[in-house]
């Protein structure tokens, strides 16, 4: 076991496994997974991110202007570091992460801007799935469920009977100000997804911050919407409930059930002791879209030799050119359900340089090119998709 891989299942071991309100059954079912992999329900190591969440963060900063590299190196981060979705980055790391961003742009309010920026764009990211969800109540809820797998240097919790539904952001109170940067983002990016999700701005109530403003209140105000209160009691953003409640035009209970079905077998590896199988896949899955999805990077994201890496994923069943298919395969079913790709796009998310290399795969899987199978035909999903997409 990687010296990294084990500190990453120590992790997933000790994940409390949250409980939802009732409007959230769906989530229940597509993060079923998550009681798989983190059997016992301890809590992961206090104080930590995902990196999967700072690749987010660094996407949206890169797309506000700034240079990933410069970034990159101001707070002594690796490239190799941030490809492992299920490393852990400690909290001293991420606030002198988000230091940096206020330095690198010149701008305090900076976290506001990438909050706004900072979402999930395809089945690759953990999380867009969410967006699936039958209302804004139940995507709320399934995010705050896999906030322990994003980060713990806080709580976040949604009351969908609060009158209005509010949303709050709980720390350490020696930690309020020093945490002030990401609880912002934070707050922002769920103000983002709520005007996703609802196609037009989110009627939010008021928005009050435990922590001194760092800035001019008004500029809270402009991003926000609404009156912005700071030093009180809690970190709370309150919704108009007509909103919460909507029914989103997102909505695709057979698409999120599939999503869900996605992650069950890394899950039953790792279950079974199959956890260089069970980490391959999630990295492969998070990793395809964005950069060449080598075993060599993959390794050297592990913290060991290509050698021994290639030997593992054998020993526990699949050969990695056989892993890298299947995480393929089982994201262009999605995308395919999805239907709102170019083929030429979905190429480029399945980590091909170009629509002819899908092709090609495509035919040697299903001796067809994929425009035959554009429109959806359970016959040809991987066997443990294809059982959630049947017709009802």
């Amino acid at each position: 076991m990687p010296p990294q891989a084990a500190e990453i299942g120590a992790c997933l071991h000790r994940v409390r496994v949250l409980k939802l309100s009732p409007t959230a059954s769906g989530s229940s079912r597509i993060y079923s997974w998550i009681n798989t992999l983190l059997q016992d329900g301890r809590a992961v190591a206090p104080d930590t991110m995902s990196a999967s969440l700072l690749v987010r963060i660094l996407r949206a900063a890169v797309a506000e202007g700034g240079d990933r590299r410069a970034m990159l190196a101001a707070v002594g981060i690796d490239e190799a570091r941030l490809r492992n979705p299920l490393g852990r980055l400690s909290s001293n790391l991420v606030l002198r992460f988000f230091r940096m961003l206020e330095q690198h742009f010149n701008d305090p309010s900076v976290s506001l801007r990438i909050g706004e920026k900072a979402s999930m764009q395809n089945f690759s990211d953990l999380g867009y799935a969410t967006r699936l969800e039958a209302n804004l109540a139940s995507v709320i809820e399934a995010n705050v469920r896999i906030q322990l797998l994003r980060q713990n240097m806080f709580k976040t919790s949604f009351d969908p009977a609060g009158k209005p539904p509010f949303m709050l952001w709980d720390c350490h109170p020696d930690f309020v100000e020093a945490y002030a940067p990401f609880v912002e983002f934070s707050v922002a990016t769920y103000a983002r997804l709520s005007r996703q999700i609802l196609g037009e701005p989110p009627l939010l109530r008021t928005v009050h911050f435990r922590h001194r403003p760092r800035f001019d209140i008004a500029r809270y105000e402009a991003a926000f919407g609404c009156p912005v209160a700071f030093s009180m009691q809690q970190t709370r953003m309150e919704i108009a409930a007509r909103q919460v409640f909507r029914p989103s035009p997102f909505a695709n209970p057979k698409l999120f059930d599939a999503a869900s079905e996605r992650y069950n077998q890394p899950a039953n590896w790792m279950a079974e002791g199959k956890r260089h199988l069970a980490y391959s896949y999630f990295y492969l899955s998070n990793e395809v879209d964005k950069s060449p999805p080598t075993l060599d990077r993959m390794a050297i994201s592990f913290g060991m030799s290509e050698r021994s890496l290639r030997r593992k994923l054998v020993e526990e069943g699949m050969p990695f050119r056989n892993l890298l298919d299947l995480v393929r395969q089982d994201l262009w079913a999605l995308y395919r359900m999805e239907n709102k790709r170019a083929l030429g796009e979905i190429a480029l998310l399945l980590g091909y340089s170009d629509l002819s290399a899908f092709t090609r795969a495509h035919k040697r899987w299903y001796g067809r090119p994929p425009s035959v199978d554009q429109a959806v035909d359970v016959k040809t999903l991987p066997q443990h998709v294809a059982s959630v997409v049947r017709p009802y």
